[in-house]
């Protein structure tokens, strides 16, 4: 027993460097904030759900032997399931993903494609009133004048299921990791630099990774199989891989 509870630390201390979780995109701060609230209580409540119904099905199937051990490795991860960590740069905010088997993409698979649990949040309503008052604003001042990025024009979530410092070497390992077991599939990558995060990892060095690994003929805009989603900040350079439209990343504001 003190074996494996020292193993589990270990293995905890040696990822405390590896974030996973949630981008959370708005047009000012604030709303990326009222946004990174909003989806911690809709985790919080759907995913605690599922986890409670897998409780009770283990439950029916008697008392496990080992259940002293089960309670103290419960204590150890006895932390919020969701972390709330803020703001990692201007207009984006991070929600850390506690345990293990919380992957990003595949809840966001659950929660922002249409369905029974889907995501929606007032702040995507308030962010997309900002980005209108902008587009006036840039229409007024100049008929080309510079308009909002795509991902300040609407409130966003993007996964991130794996991450590492925004370092060359380091973002090549953490590639491998990723997107090994996705090789030959057909893909396409949506590249995310946010503020102070362009210069460390670049789109090009993105789509190296992306066809050493996946394979350059199978490149796909067309008809991919698979997303690659790469995030730059300050913080760390994030991937993670989706196999829904990527226009789902956009939280609505009601369903439709």
């Amino acid at each position: 027993m003190a074996k494996r509870l020292r193993d589990l630390k270990e293995a905890s201390k040696a990822s405390d460097d590896v974030e996973r979780g949630f981008l959370v995109t708005g047009p000012t701060c604030q709303e990326a904030l009222r946004g990174l609230k909003d989806l911690r209580l809709h985790l919080e409540v759907e995913a605690e759900e599922r986890k409670d119904t897998q409780s009770d099905h283990r439950n029916s199937e008697g008392v496990s032997v080992c259940h002293s051990l089960d309670v103290e490795l419960a204590e150890l991860h006895s932390q919020r399931r969701f972390l709330t960590v803020g703001m990692v740069c201007k207009q984006v905010a991070f929600l850390r993903a506690q345990h293990v088997d919380d992957i990003p993409s595949r809840l966001l698979s659950r929660f922002l494609v249409p369905g029974r649990d889907r995501f929606v949040s007032r702040f995507a309503d308030r962010a997309q009133l900002r980005c209108d008052a902008l587009w006036a604003e840039g229409s007024v001042q100049r008929w080309n004048a510079p308009l909002p990025t795509t991902s300040m024009q609407s409130g966003r979530v993007l996964p991130v299921d794996m991450s590492s410092q925004p370092r060359s070497e380091r973002f090549s390992r953490l590639a491998q990791d990723v997107l090994a077991s996705h090789a030959g599939r057909p893909w396409r990558l949506l590249y995310e630099p946010f503020r102070g995060g362009w210069n460390t990892i670049s789109k090009e060095d993105a789509f190296e990774v992306c066809r050493n690994i996946l394979g350059a003929d199978r490149q796909s805009v067309a008809d991919p199989e698979i997303t690659v989603v790469c995030t730059v900040q300050p913080r760390f350079v994030g991937l993670a891989v989706v196999t829904f439209d990527v226009d789902y990343l956009r939280v609505e504001d009601e369903i439709g």
